[in-house]
């Protein structure tokens, strides 16, 4: 796609046509010409060559699945680097579970269930079914995406690096840190190393937020006293018996409180502080499926058990981040 075209398309990239940034890049809405709607990606600090880039990109063209937002195309141009997806109506996961008006309406609990699925699936296809598999390393409600029917599509897949067996030196077209505040698996700090166990962490988070109503910091139910992040309190409330607080009282009281501990519990094995305790990006799907089978949300299931869901298989693949 042309620089030009797209810079038409957003309004040389004018700041009322952002719908969302990060650590990768700005995300623009932009309309064609044809009255085509698209999302831009803007990445930022690329430091790949126009060929290594084309590359990357050739591979990413190629990963698809329901559950990840389709990727139509890339601009490369002198230091622009962008990414050409197709447009989501209803905007990200964060928006719709934070709403900055507070007159609109709490989502309800099967909507929530049924996009936390969705993203499971996704997520778990990426870690285990993919070729190359592929690590997110950015999960969080922003990068989850909402089509007209409120299906879930990830975003900035492939935007870290390429889990790929063959190729064990990794390329990447992101650098520097990576992970949203609050998102980030305790034992980074540690190892600097990207692992399937981090994103299961960061995808724990998620459903955290979907099941209490919270940000992944500054938690509105929790004393003013109290500085930690979504994991500590809830870590807190669990010390003292407590756990049930932590569910959006939106939610509580339509018949499907056991749905909603049992979902919580699920959210909570995920954010471990032990990565080896945490389940793999698989079973967590598995788990969230189950909770959800009364609902009929899921049809033909595409992904497969992977042999191995411990985290032994993927040593050689593990990724220092620079």
């Amino acid at each position: 796609m042309r620089l030009n075209d797209l810079m038409k398309a957003t309004n040389s990239f004018h700041k009322n046509n952002i719908i969302g940034s990060g650590r990768t890049g700005t995300m623009y809405m932009g309309v064609l010409e044809d009255g085509t709607s698209l999302l831009i990606k803007r990445l930022q600090n690329s430091q790949h060559s126009d060929k290594e880039f084309s590359s990357e990109m050739a591979t990413l063209g190629n990963v698809k699945h329901r559950n990840l937002v389709p990727l139509l195309g890339f601009c490369v141009a002198k230091t622009e680097r962008l990414l050409v997806y197709r447009y989501m109506a209803n905007g990200t996961l964060n928006d719709n579970l934070h709403p900055v008006d507070d007159a609109k309406q709490a989502m309800e609990w099967s909507l929530r269930l049924k996009i936390s699925i969705g993203a499971a699936r996704g997520f778990a296809w990426l870690h285990h079914n993919c070729n190359p598999r592929i690590l997110h390393r950015n999960i969080s409600s922003k990068c989850i995406l909402l089509d007209a029917d409120f299906e879930p599509k990830i975003s900035d897949f492939g935007l870290a690096r390429l889990m790929n067996p063959v190729d064990t030196h990794l390329s990447t077209f992101v650098n520097g840190e990576f992970g949203d505040l609050g998102y980030v698996a305790p034992e980074y700090a540690r190892t600097l190393v990207a692992t399937p166990k981090g994103d299961v962490y960061s995808f724990g988070v998620v459903l955290l937020e979907l099941v209490t109503g919270e940000r992944p910091t500054h938690i509105t139910k929790a004393p003013e006293t109290f500085k930690g992040s979504l994991v500590e309190w809830i870590s807190q409330l669990s010390d003292d018996g407590k756990l049930h607080d932590a569910i959006d009282t939106s939610l509580v009281g339509n018949g499907v409180d056991n749905e909603l501990f049992q979902f919580l519990k699920v959210a909570c094995n995920c954010v471990l502080p032990t990565p080896k305790e945490r389940p793999a990006m698989f079973e967590v799907y598995q788990l969230l499926r189950a909770i959800g089978e009364r609902y009929n949300f899921t049809t033909e299931d595409e992904i497969s058990m992977p042999s191995d869901t411990s985290d032994v298989g993927y040593l050689e693949e593990l990724i220092v981040a620079r």
